[in-house]
C-alpha cells in the first residue's frame, strides 16, 4: 500500500510538472496574454537608423523581434513583385504611395484597416487598407550655401525647376534615377501632371547635362551636395533638413510643380508573419513612431497629434503642388520610367 502511494505521489508530481512546463512554453508562446513572440521581417525604405530606432520601441512593447533590409524604392517593388510565389518579408515600412499602389495592383499586398488609422486624411490611404500613410515630404531643391557662395557669389538661389536649366549649373546637379528612385519619381510625375507629360521629358532632357550624376538611392545627391561635391541636390525636403541639422550648410526651396511623397506602410500579402506585421501596423499608426520619425528625418507626420518637429518646416507654409495624385503616378509609372530610360 505504502509503495502504491508512492507510486501514485510520483505520477502525480510528474503530471504537475509537465504541466507546469507545458504551461511555460505556452505562457512564452503568448497564449496566456504574455508578450507576443516571433519575427517579423521588414524590407524598409525609411534610412534604416531610422527605421531600427521604431522597430527597437516596437520589439520592447511586444517581443516581437525583427529582421530588416534597407531598400531602395524602386528596388524594393521590384523584390515584392519577384517574390510573389513565395514572400519573404512580412511589411514595407516607407516608400512612396504611389510605389504601394503598384503592388496593390499586382495582388502583392494584405488588406489591413487599422483602428489607429481612423484619425487619417482619406487621400493619405487606401480606403481598402492596402496601404497606410505615415508621413508627408515635398520635394525640394537643396543648395549648398558654401559651395554656391564660391562659385556664383551673391547671384539669388533658384526658385523654379526651370531656373535649373541654366548652363552656369553643368555638372552641379544631382538627382536620383527615376527608375530606382521614389524621390525622383515622385518629382518628374509632378512635373508631368502640371506641364504634361511632353513637356516633362523635354525638360529632362534639357536638364542632363547640369546633372552631375543620377545616383539609385533618393538621398544621396543632397549627401553629396553637403560634402561639396556639387552644388544642387534635388531631394526630398527631409532628407535636407536632417542633414542642414546634422550642421551642415544647406538651404531649401520648394518650387511650384513640387510633387510630394505619401511615405505609405503595407503588409506583404501571405508573408511569414502576417499577424506580427498587423501587430506593428497597429503600433506604427500611434503617436510614439510617428514623433520618433518627425524628429529624425523632419518629414511632416499624417497624424495631426504628431507636431512638426524643432529644426522642421511645416509643409504647408510652402509651394508644394497640392493637386499632385498619388493615384494618376501610380497609374502612369511604368509608363513614364520607360520613357526616361530613353533620354540619355
Amino acid at each position: 500500500m505504502a509503495r502504491q502511494k508512492k507510486n501514485n505521489s510520483v505520477i502525480m508530481v510528474s503530471v504537475i510538472a509537465v504541466v507546469l512546463i507545458a504551461a511555460f512554453f505556452m505562457y512564452k508562446s503568448g497564449v496566456f496574454g504574455s508578450k507576443s513572440q516571433g519575427k517579423v521581417t521588414v524590407y524598409s525604405i525609411f534610412q534604416e537608423e531610422e527605421a531600427r530606432k521604431i522597430l527597437d520601441k516596437f520589439k520592447a512593447e511586444t517581443g516581437i523581434e525583427y529582421d530588416i533590409l534597407r531598400l531602395p524604392s524602386g528596388e524594393a517593388v521590384s523584390r515584392v513583385q519577384n517574390e510573389m510565389g513565395k514572400p519573404q518579408a512580412d511589411f514595407l515600412m516607407g516608400e512612396p504611395a504611389d510605389s504601394h499602389e503598384v503592388l496593390k495592383k499586382a495582388g502583392a499586398l494584405e488588406a489591413y484597416v487599422s483602428p489607429n488609422a481612423s484619425d487619417i486624411p482619406d487621400n493619405m490611404k487606401d480606403k481598402e487598407g492596402y496601404w497606410t500613410g505615415f508621413y508627408l515630404n515635398p520635394v525640394a531643391i537643396g543648395i549648398n550655401e558654401q559651395r554656391w557662395k564660391e562659385k556664383y557669389g551673391t547671384a539669388p538661389y533658384p526658385q523654379s525647376f526651370k531656373e535649373l536649366l541654366d548652363p552656369k549649373f553643368k555638372g552641379e546637379i544631382g538627382m536620383s534615377d527615376p527608375a530606382t528612385s521614389g524621390t525622383a519619381y515622385t518629382a518628374v510625375a509632378s512635373l508631368a501632371q502640371v506641364w504634361g507629360k511632353d513637356e516633362m521629358l523635354k525638360y529632362m532632357a534639357q536638364l542632363l547635362p547640369n546633372m552631375k550624376e543620377r545616383p539609385k538611392s533618393g538621398i544621396e545627391p543632397i549627401q553629396k551636395a553637403a560634402k561639396g561635391e556639387y552644388t544642387i541636390g534635388i531631394t526630398f525636403l527631409g532628407d535636407q533638413l536632417k542633414i542642414k541639422n546634422q550642421g551642415n550648410p544647406i538651404v531649401s526651396i520648394v518650387p511650384e510643380a513640387a510633387g510630394y511623397e505619401v511615405g505609405g506602410l503595407a503588409i506583404v500579402k501571405n508573408g511569414p508573419n502576417t499577424a506580427a506585421a498587423k501587430k506593428l501596423m497597429d503600433y506604427m499608426l500611434t503617436n510614439e513612431p510617428g514623433t520618433l520619425y518627425s524628429q529624425s528625418a523632419y518629414a511632416v507626420s499624417v497624424k495631426p497629434s504628431v507636431p512638426v518637429p524643432p529644426g522642421g518646416i511645416d509643409i504647408k507654409t510652402t509651394k508644394y503642388n497640392k493637386t499632385y495624385s498619388l493615384w494618376t503616378a501610380a497609374e502612369q509609372r511604368k509608363a513614364l520610367q520607360d520613357a526616361l530610360k530613353d533620354l540619355k
